[in-house]
């Protein structure tokens, strides 16, 4: 499993520029949200915009126990929203390198979605979105599909 997040650095795509992007492109991310993908269980809770970023933590069940977390971080570049976050194992070690993030790049911003080099969030109801992840397996470019609804905290 880390292999395959990892390998997602390996994919980002430095493309094309968002309109003049503000972090309120993306809050309506704000809140808890469960669902399933990467073969178990998922939650991600973002705070609400504040001081022009977002700060929110995933994590992956499978099988009753924690797989990894991530630390996340959205904030705004030239160019647009970027995601940038960390990698932790259950026992908190990190995966990247004190100074390291993994970044996702802007893309564009709407209403609706947020496209990032190798990752796009859309909203697809009023408490649903999909995010598309996508990674480097076995020399091959996979799409992972996360579902997500809106949860009670």
């Amino acid at each position: 499993m880390r292999k395959r997040c990892l390998a997602a650095l390996a994919l980002f795509l430095l493309s094309g520029v968002a309109h003049s992007a503000t972090i309120e492109d993306a809050a309506w991310l704000a809140g808890r949200w469960t669902g399933s993908g990467l073969g178990g269980q998922l939650e991600e809770v973002w705070s609400p915009p504040a001081g022009g970023q977002m700060v929110g933590h995933f994590r992956l069940v499978q099988d009753g126990k924690p797989v990894f977390y991530e630390f996340i971080l959205l904030d705004v570049v030239e160019g647009g929203v970027r995601m940038r976050l960390k990698h932790f194992n259950p026992d908190h070690t990190a995966w990247e390198d004190k100074d390291a993030w993994t970044t996702f790049s802007p893309v564009s911003a709407s209403k609706d979605k947020l496209v990032f080099s190798a990752l796009t969030i859309e909203r697809t109801g009023a408490d649903t979105l999909t995010m598309t992840l996508k990674l480097r397996q076995e020399g091959k470019v996979v799409e992972e599909t996360l579902k997500f609804q809106r949860t009670a905290p």
